[in-house]
């Protein structure tokens, strides 16, 4: 069970407008690193909006004396490469990925990735799939919703408390097991995490058949 989880925060409506990230790495079922930092957003996408603000609270100012993007991004794409990449609505994480290093002038990477959104909406019977809503669901504290590193230790724990519940022990095992496989970012096999067939697990409804939680690592 080795996999890194990521999130992005981004200045405005634009996913190439990253402006804060986190990233958690785990190894054999533990969380063994973690990681973020703010960013200045490429100059093509570096006004904040305020709807965006609104959400994560971040402005102009807080990120006036960080790294820009393209500084940042070769330690963030060391971190990313080591493993599968998960992501709680993957879509909008990669495509940051993409629009970020396009408006940089970097190659966009190949990567390897899951979407715990699809994951828990196969897992979990619950009226929103949103990440508070899910990380309560699978008895994982989410102390500051919208902060990167926040919302990817969660993903991350997210994907660690369903897999505790189906007993499996990888990430493909774990999403093959709810009929779900794994994207890649780019190549000629580029495609998104999808759902491509059946899945063997019973949606449960927490609170009625999931164990009480217990600690992950």
């Amino acid at each position: 069970m080795d996999f890194v989880a990521l999130d992005w925060e981004t200045a405005n409506g634009a996913r190439g407008s990253a402006c804060a990230v986190g990233v958690v790495e785990v190894r054999d079922g533990r969380v063994a690193a973690t990681w973020s930092t703010l960013l200045r957003p490429p100059e093509q996408f570096g006004g904040f909006d305020a709807a965006n603000t609104a959400v994560h609270g971040l402005r102009a100012d807080d990120v006036a004396t960080a790294p820009r993007f393209a500084d940042a991004w070769p330690d963030i794409e060391r971190r990313l490469s080591a493993a599968t990449v998960v992501a709680h609505n993957a879509t909008f994480d990669l495509g940051v990925i993409q629009d970020s290093t396009w408006a940089a002038g970097l190659p966009c990477p190949r990567l390897r990735f899951g979407c715990t959104l699809l994951l828990a909406r196969r897992h979990y019977d619950l009226p929103s799939y949103t990440l508070d809503v899910v990380a309560e669901a699978a008895g994982v504290r989410l102390d500051r919703h919208h902060d990167a590193l926040s919302d990817a230790r969660a993903a991350a724990e997210v994907l660690l408390r369903i897999a505790q519940d189906c007993g499996t022990s990888s990430v493909n095992e774990t999403f093959a097991l709810h009929g779900v496989a794994l994207g890649w970012s780019r190549g000629p096999d580029a495609a998104p995490c999808r759902v491509v067939g059946r899945s063997r697990w019973e949606r449960s409804t927490p609170g009625q058949d999931v164990p009480a939680p217990s600690t992950l690592w």
